[in-house]
């Protein structure tokens, strides 16, 4: 499947733009070289605007409804895109995670969700007032980890700071099952789990939580909020996360290392 296949045009308003800026291109007969000439940028350009990697610019859209005479077409779905927030974006999320081949995750205040015991992911959620939804949520949140012991299961790579450890979540028993949790996965063979010190003071994970997934060839990232998460689907961003994962990952522990200081956390709990 190609990049551009990978492309769900039901999933955001940028999908359903790359999409149909390749579907009316094609059904004009046009190559992406005579589409560049139109809106006077390069091929690889338009290629990349297709496969959802970059996002074009308001004036390009205006010329393609010029010249294609689609009535504007092009320069609302970039209005509308440029302006909105896609109210299912989890659900996309989920559908990525599945078909990811590489998962980078960085939290600085919980466990990731996807190495979480049941009683820690109930106690989170229960700390965060979603009582009544603690349980469900929790099932869905175990039927996600599935994904770490199928056939062909992801790269998966954590990191999370100290504080992580030393949180305490759910009372003791269920923090030293929860580092007995992170001890167990670290051993999987595409797992990697890293922890950034305390004195390794300021780093970019700071600024919150987000995730990185390679699907299909493409980046995928997702950034968390204090309300509302947010899915990046195409343009810089993604890379910028990227980026900032290996910056914090300079700054932590090896596998060993932390592995040594999760067992001692463990210990604490006792």
């Amino acid at each position: 499947m190609s990049v551009r296949e990978s492309i769900d045009p039901k999933s955001s308003l940028w999908a359903w733009l790359a999409f149909d800026l390749w579907f009316y291109r094609t059904q004009r007969g046009l190559s992406l070289a005579q589409t560049a000439l139109v809106v006077k940028v390069t091929r690889g350009t338009v290629s990349n605007w297709e496969a959802g990697r970059f996002r074009p610019s308001d004036t390009c859209m205006k010329c393609l409804d010029k010249a294609w005479n689609t009535g504007g077409h092009f320069e609302r779905l970039h209005l509308f895109a440029c302006a909105g927030h896609d109210p299912d974006w989890f659900r996309q999320y989920i559908q990525y995670e599945m078909a990811a081949e590489i998962i980078k995750v960085f939290h600085g205040k919980h466990v990731p969700l996807l190495v979480q015991t049941e009683a820690y992911a109930q106690g989170v959620l229960r700390a965060a007032g979603h009582v009544h939804a603690a349980e469900a949520t929790t099932k869905a949140r175990m039927k996600r980890q599935e994904i770490l012991v199928r056939a062909d299961p992801p790269h998966l790579w954590i990191l999370m700071d100290q504080e992580v450890l030393e949180c305490p979540v759910g009372g003791l028993e269920v923090m030293r099952a929860q580092m007995a949790r992170l001890l167990e996965v670290a051993e999987l063979p595409r797992v990697c789990v890293r922890v950034v010190p305390r004195e390794a003071g300021w780093h970019p994970g700071h600024d919150g939580p987000f995730q990185v997934l390679r699907v299909c060839g493409r980046e995928i990232a997702y950034a968390g909020a204090q309300i509302d998460g947010r899915l990046i689907e195409a343009g810089e961003q993604a890379d910028v996360l990227a980026i900032r994962f290996d910056q914090i990952g300079a700054m932590a522990l090896s596998r060993a290392a932390s592995k040594d200081l999760i067992e001692r956390t463990m210990r604490t709990y006792e």
